[in-house]
């Protein structure tokens, strides 16, 4: 008998064994699933933005129960448009990441998420709001301290507040706030996507120095943005360091040099369908070649350049107009707050007005009635006497 309760109990023990070992099994090839899905989604972001979107829609979905790789999914999904230039979409996805870490109670999503929608309102050049959600991402950064795996994101902040700088301030001002983005990114390098982190940084270092004619610092910025790039075939970051480079050489007097960079540059990104670096590449081979006396293809480039910024004009009023609507209506609900705020305190100090009037009222006939009787009683005493 206690040989058979033995053998009951070592077949639910196997059992039980085989059932969580291959739950957990199961999981964890899920979970690696997910994890592979979204390194390979954030590092094709620059180089394919569509794949990316679609891969980040694909993880979103999977991670049904797993609010921090959604987060991460919409993140990719809305970077993804916003290398595109589809503000409108960016927001849409950034805000919806939002709403999910407000609930997650995972301080690392909210300071990633408000990190990057403070990023995207900077982009669209309006500042107040992007430093609303930076200063909200940093608060939350320093009351819960970044994990090493994430030390990355106070890179991302400090990025777009030089980003404000320097078009509030000048280079002057932002290039402190970039090197010291560089700087983050490079010591913590968590995963592949963190190089494209080190190449925009560098290559915003090398814009500012060659604003402020320190040519030599330039090339070396565009140079190091290269080598991070490659390390992920980021192929927008490369051919914006090209931009630079050929912008240095062109500077020299070697138009020549120059456009043949930028003419290589430009065929690297023919299916990225990025119109900001188009538009620059562009410009720059229309000047290039009218340096050295090519007219007809000065004119073709300077076209093509016109017509890129007729596209990122018509996106970006499209996408003002949209935030601005966005926020007059906000404006409008705060407004009827605030009015359905003072209505109910008209309303309460109404009541309380009218109830101390029925109080005083109620006071005045009751002593009325009181000196009435007491008149009363007076005559009738009179009378008696009488």
């Amino acid at each position: 008998m206690k040989m058979q309760q033995f053998t009951d109990k070592l077949i639910l023990f196997s059992c039980a064994i085989i059932f969580f070992g291959g739950s957990f099994s199961s999981f964890a090839q899920t979970r690696a699933e997910l994890d592979s899905l979204r390194s390979e989604a954030s590092t094709i972001t620059y180089n394919n933005p569509e794949l990316a979107i679609e891969k980040g829609l694909s993880l979103y979905k999977l991670a049904k129960k797993d609010p921090s790789t959604q987060i991460g999914a919409l993140i990719i999904v809305a970077n993804g448009y916003a290398v595109l230039k589809n503000h409108d979409k960016v927001l849409e996805y950034a805000f919806q990441a939002d709403s999910i870490a407000k609930n997650s109670k995972i301080y690392t999503d909210r300071i990633r998420v408000l990190g990057f929608i403070g990023g995207e309102y900077q982009r669209l050049n309006l500042s107040s709001k992007a430093l609303n959600y930076l200063d909200q991402a940093y608060e939350i950064s320093v009351s819960h301290p970044l994990p090493d795996s994430l030390k990355f994101l106070q890179g991302n902040i400090l990025f777009v507040k030089g980003l404000i700088q320097k078009d509030n301030l000048g280079c002057e001002y932002a290039l402190q706030y970039f090197k010291q983005a560089e700087e983050v990114f490079k010591n913590n390098i968590s995963s592949n996507a963190i190089n494209a982190s080190v190449a925009i940084a560098s290559n915003k270092i090398g814009d500012c120095n060659f604003e402020m004619k320190d040519y030599k610092k330039a090339k070396e910025n565009y140079e190091e943005a290269i080598v991070y790039a490659k390390k992920i075939n980021a192929t927008k970051n490369i051919a914006y360091s090209e931009l630079g480079l050929a912008n240095i050489l062109s500077t020299e007097g070697k138009n020549g040099e120059a456009i043949q960079i930028l003419e290589r540059a430009i065929r690297s990104i023919e299916n990225v369908n990025d119109i900001g670096i188009n538009s620059e590449i562009y410009k720059s081979l229309s000047e290039n070649y009218a340096a050295i006396g090519n007219a007809e293809n000065a004119n073709k480039y300077t076209s093509l350049y016109l017509a890129e910024q007729d596209k990122l004009l018509s996106e970006e009023k499209k996408s003002l107009n949209k935030v601005v609507n966005d926020l007059s209506s906000e404006n409008v609900k705060k407004r009827e707050r605030q009015k359905d705020k003072y209505n109910y305190l008209f309303l309460f100090f109404g009541i309380v007005l009218l109830l101390v009037i029925l109080i005083v009222v109620k006071k005045i006939i009751a002593k009325r009635r009181k000196i009435f009787l007491h008149k009363e009683e007076l005559k009738k005493s009179s009378k008696n006497k009488k």
